[in-house]
């Protein structure tokens, strides 16, 4: 597995997101998440300093694991289009919890709320019968570089690397990169939870199943909305979908 492979005729590269990157991949997901993603704008993250502070140590986290992606414009050298992947393991706690267990802004309480009682309320793990899983925790792609199909090289390049992580085929040089505490992990499946028509058929066209849905309006309850969300006048369900590595 290569750290930059060109693609669309050189205009672009994916990247595995190493420390060089950490700045602009966090920028660019902070950025998207707290005016598009759903659990962001519910909890009103953007109008509470500390919350995107919280958010942004999150991201920052998930990011430096080694098993993130993000693309660059190579004419600008700008990064335009990222994804932000953790595993999750019923048998293991990672530091992952330990950096959540920080959160001190009510906004990012009632985020964490938010996705903790999704979690409860279908449990993929006992569903696919696995215990690890590789998760798709935030995406984005800059406005301008939209509708390229950069989110779906994004996603097959994450698939493929969960794939060989589940194999143990993972090269060494790249497999000492990763946090220490997920080079053990063998993820048996990737998860992600899409809450836009765009994500949703992605995931279809990726091989992803749908295994579970929710209203808008129960995923508003559970995490005690403050702020509308305008992607719930277009799409009724938000999915929860899996493939099996």
């Amino acid at each position: 597995m290569k750290d930059c492979v060109g693609i669309f005729d050189g205009e672009f590269e994916v990247l595995r997101v190493t420390a060089q990157f950490y700045d602009e991949v966090e920028e660019l997901l902070v950025n998207i998440s707290v005016n598009h993603e759903f659990g962001c704008v519910i909890s009103n993250l953007k109008d509470c300093p500390l919350a995107i502070a919280e958010l942004r140590k999150l991201i920052r986290f998930i990011i430096s694991q080694g098993i993130s992606f993000a693309i660059r414009h190579v004419e600008s050298d700008r990064i335009v289009a990222a994804i932000a992947n953790t595993i999750f393991n019923t048998k293991r706690m990672t530091s992952y919890y330990a950096v959540r267990s920080q959160v001190k802004s009510p906004n990012m309480m009632k985020y964490i709320k938010l996705w903790d009682a999704v979690d409860a309320s279908f449990d993929v793990n006992e569903h696919c019968q696995v215990d690890s899983t590789a998760d798709v925790e935030y995406m984005g792609t800059l406005p301008e570089f939209r509708r390229r199909g950069l989110g779906h090289v994004l996603c097959q390049h994450s698939i493929q690397m969960v794939k060989l992580m589940a194999h143990g085929k993972l090269p060494l040089e790249v497999l000492v990169q990763l946090a220490e505490e997920i080079q053990m992990e063998r993820p048996q499946a990737v998860v992600a939870i899409s809450t836009s028509q765009s994500s949703q058929i992605m995931g279809r066209q990726l091989g992803m199943r749908t295994i579970h849905k929710w209203q808008f309006s129960e995923l508003r309850s559970l995490g005690g909305a403050i702020s509308e969300f305008s992607g719930e006048q277009a799409l009724k369900y938000v999915e929860l979908q899996v493939v099996m590595v």
